[in-house]
């Protein structure tokens, strides 16, 4: 009988086939889970050689698969390049101190960079900001911020020079922001509009990339997360893979400690010779292009998400769809087609039936390929959809942490009636979805633990309840099944991950609490103690 390498053991495994833990453990031979079970039954497969770890009451569960966020862009993020603290900002006035200070702090960065500031924390009636706050303090750089939800662009006029925006320019959805002169203001709203400020904003030197993505891997062990996503930020198809290039390096060297799930742009003329080289160039366990990622609308902050009926507080708009239903419908069938599940960014609730439809033209002709097709973030929905993500099979790719993040502020934008119906995790679950959790990082913090109270509480760390839906949450069990078996469905890979079963990989974390026995409040501090990616430790506290 062969031996196991690693063995861990404890009074509380949750292996994700049922709602309640036991006692015992794993045993991993090579990069695979040989054994799991009782304490009996693993010890057979202890050697004089086997690494074995014990530890007592704490929780022995899948690693995390983050199934939405935008993990280069992330990588920045995390670095000494990026403010962060624009977050805490109060007033367009705050945001530019901040940005003056992080300046003088700073004179060798060319760019300056940050994010986090968002109108809805600032006073109800303040004005959107203007690039002249950003001109008063840094005159000579361009500086970028966006937006706490990554649906804005704030650029000072070095920036907008840099991008070659001018008062001219259209975009076929999203808006260059002027005021009533016709003058820029700095504002790029969307993900078109914004597009040439994404491709400045975080540039650096390869080298430098490089390090941060080492750095970033190591962030990422730390919290547990085994798996996690790429999910493009452009409409288009990017022409530079820079990123994916050295992530393959990193394999290469041995320095690649997370899966890695790269979902390009299904782009805007249909060819997807190219999606299909790089398919074929990123196929590996670790490093592979999983599926494709387009955007359907935007988000109620700024009224883009489209909504089936008027916003609540702007009847005069309804938000709009960034393309038509025929380009959609026609773009997921091809890709569908040629394999690649397509997942699809819809915040309001006719942007989430436009994708449901387009999801189901597809299913009629590919209805013999098992595609996994998602809806990213689904923050309202009306009822009679609800029950067409089983129907359909397709996803629900849902990002906790978001109701927290927004305060009510769908209830001011939509009303509460329609808010029945934001962030349905329980009637999702209970009409046969399947939830996949991410956290949008960096939208939200890569931290799973603050994303996991959040599904179970809909509260704030401090207790206040948001929403008007508290019926919606969900069971610690549900939240850690979406962080694993549903985040690896997502992916395409439950066959593989998401559960602690024999023959899957070995990708396994280890808390320092079992989250079934503490309090609500505990789940935010838990940390992890161990994380086993591939069947090597890339993690120990």
């Amino acid at each position: 009988m062969i031996k196991a390498d690693l063995v861990i053991k404890s009074n509380a495994v949750f292996s994700g086939l049922t709602n309640s833990v036991f006692k015992g453990g794993i045993a991993i031979s090579g990069n695979k889970i040989a054994a799991v079970g009782s304490d009996m039954k693993i010890d057979e497969w202890i050697s004089a050689d086997t690494k074995v770890y014990e530890y007592g009451d704490a929780l022995i569960m899948p690693g995390f698969v983050d199934a939405h966020m935008h993990f280069f862009t992330g990588a920045f993020v995390s670095s000494k390049y990026m403010l962060m603290n624009l977050f805490k900002a109060h007033s367009e006035q705050e945001c530019a101190e901040m940005v003056e200070i992080f300046a003088k702090e700073h004179p060798e960065y060319s760019t300056i960079t940050g994010m986090g500031w968002f109108p809805a924390y600032w006073g109800k009636n303040d004005p959107l900001p203007h690039k002249a706050s950003l001109d008063a303090v840094v005159p000579d750089r361009p500086v970028y911020l966006l937006s706490a939800d990554c649906h804005t662009f704030w650029l000072n006029s070095k920036a907008l020079e840099e991008c070659n925006i001018t008062k001219e320019m259209q975009v076929s959805f999203g808006e260059i922001g002027k005021d009533e002169k016709g003058e820029l203001t700095g504002l790029l709203f969307e993900i078109e509009a914004s597009a040439p400020a994404n491709e400045n904003a975080f540039n650096l030197p390869e080298h430098e990339m490089k390090t941060l993505q080492e750095s970033f891997y190591k962030k990422i062990a730390a919290c547990g997360i085994t798996s996690a996503t790429n999910m493009s930020a452009s409409p288009v198809l990017e022409t530079n893979f820079k990123e994916y290039e050295m992530a393959a390096e990193l394999e290469k060297e041995g320095n690649l400690t997370v899966r890695l799930h790269l979902y390009p742009s299904l782009g805007l003329d249909a060819d997807l010779d190219r999606i299909k080289a790089l398919r074929r160039q990123y196929s590996s366990d670790k490093l592979r292009v999983s599926g494709l990622k387009h955007f359907v609308d935007g988000v109620t902050s700024t009224y883009t998400a489209y909504l089936l009926e008027p916003y609540a507080d702007k009847p005069e708009t309804s938000g709009f769809s960034n393309y038509t239903s025929e380009f959609y419908k026609k773009s997921i069938m091809n890709a569908n087609k040629e394999g690649f599940g397509v997942r699809l960014h819809a915040i309001g609730d006719a942007a989430v039936r436009l994708a449901l439809d387009s999801y189901e033209e597809s299913n009629k002709t590919n209805n013999n390929r098992m595609i996994k097709n998602c809806i990213e973030h689904i923050e309202s929905i009306h009822p009679d959809d609800i029950p067409r993500f089983s129907k359909l099979g397709v996803i629900a790719s849902m990002q906790p942490m978001h109701l927290i993040l927004e305060v009510d502020e769908k209830v001011t934008r939509i009303g509460k009636e329609r808010c029945r119906y934001e962030w349905p995790f329980k009637t999702l679950i209970n009409n046969g979805a399947i939830l996949a959790f991410g956290t949008d990082y960096p939208v939200a913090d890569i931290n799973p633990f603050p994303n996991i109270y959040s599904a179970v509480t809909r509260s704030t760390e401090e207790g206040q309840q948001i929403g008007v839906n508290p019926q919606e949450k969900i069971s610690v069990a549900e939240a850690l099944r979406a962080y694993t078996f549903g985040g690896a469905c997502s992916i395409n890979r439950e066959d593989e991950l998401g559960t602690l079963e024999e023959g899957k990989l070995a990708d396994i974390i280890v808390l320092d609490k079992n989250l079934f026995e503490v309090s609500n409040e505990d789940i935010i501090e838990t940390k992890v103690k161990l994380t086993i990616m591939d069947g090597k430790v890339v993690f120990e506290r």
